[in-house]
């Protein structure tokens, strides 16, 4: 099986211990990790169980049937939103229903400290019951794996495996302990910082923040620096956003008097159409928030973005803050 975690975690809690003064025994074993680091199906399978009611007492957990008719139980997932305590957030897959298949090695939820175990380090209760639905030692099968596996960040202790010293990392933490999936592949482990973002995730990340359905943008074809993947005859283009693009759409989802600008397609037809800033009104009205400062330059409508600068940049400036801070003055 895999290591039920995208990242380190030290094994603790012996099967069989003890618990409530001797009432029950504990049935897996303990795995302390950071919070929020990814917690992944040990083996192909199918979502048995799951448990997720935010802001309850039964939440988070989750349980896969694998194909071999083995389970395995992953209890104590995230429940606080990032950096807080406050049982209103989300560790678990939003998408995760009973019957989901998932794949070996794909995200299920995040490490946390909900159930009974608030107030302890945070951790995963892992188990492993046979066929029969009885209980067994996951210690041996824990260590195997945890010494079959390669991980290129020793440490992560983020959301996503790959995003730990991201400068989008806190606003990437907190937007998924909202429910905000923003992983770019298909087993959920990775964000992808460093990869160009198509439209569809400032999309995406509008429609969370404002709570309605924003504008598409069109973003812009522009050729691979590196074309050796490219098909024979292919120009190999890739679609993204510019910084003005997501400036518009940020500025859209912010002023009022332009998130409510409708105009009708013609006097016959009376269909309202959205009209979204220019580049320039976008600017302005960022330098007028103050989320734009004097010593920044002019927005970039060449560069397409990253999908950690589209992150920061958006969210920054839908919440009025300014992502560039300028340096301090020369004494």
């Amino acid at each position: 099986m895999a290591w039920p975690l995208g990242g380190v975690g030290q094994i603790g809690s012996p099967f069989g211990a003890d618990r409530d003064g001797g009432a029950r025994k504990h049935m897996g074993n303990d795995i302390a990790a950071p919070r929020l680091t990814p917690v992944v199906a040990v083996a192909d399978g199918v979502v048995s169980r799951v448990a997720q009611d935010r802001g309850t007492s039964n939440c988070c957990w989750a349980i896969v049937r694998h194909t071999d008719g083995w389970q395995s139980y992953y209890i104590h997932l995230n429940n606080d939103q990032y950096d807080t305590d406050d049982g209103l957030g989300i560790g678990l897959r939003t998408d995760l229903v009973q019957g989901s298949p998932v794949a070996r090695g794909e995200v299920i939820g995040w490490v946390g400290d909900s159930g009974n175990a608030e107030g302890t380090v945070p951790h995963l209760h892992f188990e492993l019951r046979n066929p029969e639905g009885l209980a067994v030692d996951p210690r041996p099968s824990l260590l195997a794996a945890q010494g079959a596996t390669v991980r290129a960040d020793p440490q992560p202790s983020w959301p996503y495996a790959d995003d730990d010293g991201s400068p989008a990392e806190a606003m990437i933490a907190l937007l998924l302990t909202q429910g905000l999936l923003l992983d770019c592949d298909e087993t959920g482990v990775d964000f992808c910082p460093d990869r160009i973002a198509e439209p569809q995730l400032a999309t995406v990340l509008a429609r969370h923040l404002a709570g309605k359905v924003p504008p598409q943008l069109e973003g812009r074809y522009l050729p691979l620096t590196d074309t050796s993947a490219c098909p024979p005859l292919d120009p190999c283009l890739f679609l993204g956003l510019t910084e003005a693009d997501v400036a518009r759409l940020a500025v859209w989802v912010r002023i009022d008097s332009l998130v409510s600008t409708l105009r009708p397609r013609s006097e016959t037809e009376g269909v309202p159409e959205v009209f979204v800033p220019t580049a320039e009104e976008a600017e302005a009205k960022l330098r007028e928030m103050g989320a734009r400062a004097a010593c920044n330059p002019s927005l970039d409508d060449d560069r397409v973005l990253t999908r950690a600068e589209t992150v920061v940049r958006l969210v920054s400036w839908i919440q009025g803050r300014n992502p560039e801070s300028c340096p301090p003055p020369v004494q």
